[in-house]
């Protein structure tokens, strides 16, 4: 493991309590318009893990953006991985479906991601034009490290 690889878990296993913590507070609306609460179960361990993750939703459809380096998302390989959401102090049920390769679909889908979320454009080291839409050299540059997440959402009850 890289030194910014330890530098980058650190800072994680500092931060996701604190967002956590947020979430699930009546002070929720500050931070839940764009951060949701990921429930997915361990691939090998079986074991049940929450992370706090930026996330678009279209209707019931959700879009998470990470890195290659933060390696919680080779959990939903394989297609059609059961998650749960929990937005807005909400919990949501949904199938993940995962890109993680650099491809013409996964740009596509970086690009409209970041079109509805900018602000996550600079932790990818995603440039923006003059019209917040991302660099199409920089998008090239930084997919191969990109993984994209695509959740339908369940109907629910009610």
């Amino acid at each position: 493991m890289s030194i910014i690889q330890s530098i980058e878990n650190l800072a994680y296993k500092i931060a996701n309590p604190i967002v956590k913590a947020l979430l699930r507070s009546p002070l929720h609306k500050i931070a839940s318009g764009s951060l949701t609460l990921l429930h997915f179960t361990g691939h090998k361990s079986g074991r049940r893990f929450i992370t706090p993750l930026s996330y678009v939703r279209k209707r019931d459809t959700v879009w998470l953006l990470s890195a290659h380096s933060t390696r919680w998302w080779m959990n939903l390989r394989g297609g059609d991985a059961a998650v749960a959401l929990e937005i807005a102090r909400t919990t949501y049920t949904g199938k993940a479906r995962l890109w993680e390769t650099d491809t013409t679909e996964l740009r596509d889908r970086v690009r409209d991601y970041l079109s509805a979320l900018p602000r996550d454009a600079k932790v990818y080291g995603i440039k923006l034009d003059d019209n917040k839409l991302p660099d199409e050299a920089s998008l090239i540059k930084a997919a191969p490290q990109l993984i994209f997440v695509e959740i339908q959402l369940d109907s629910q009850a009610g």
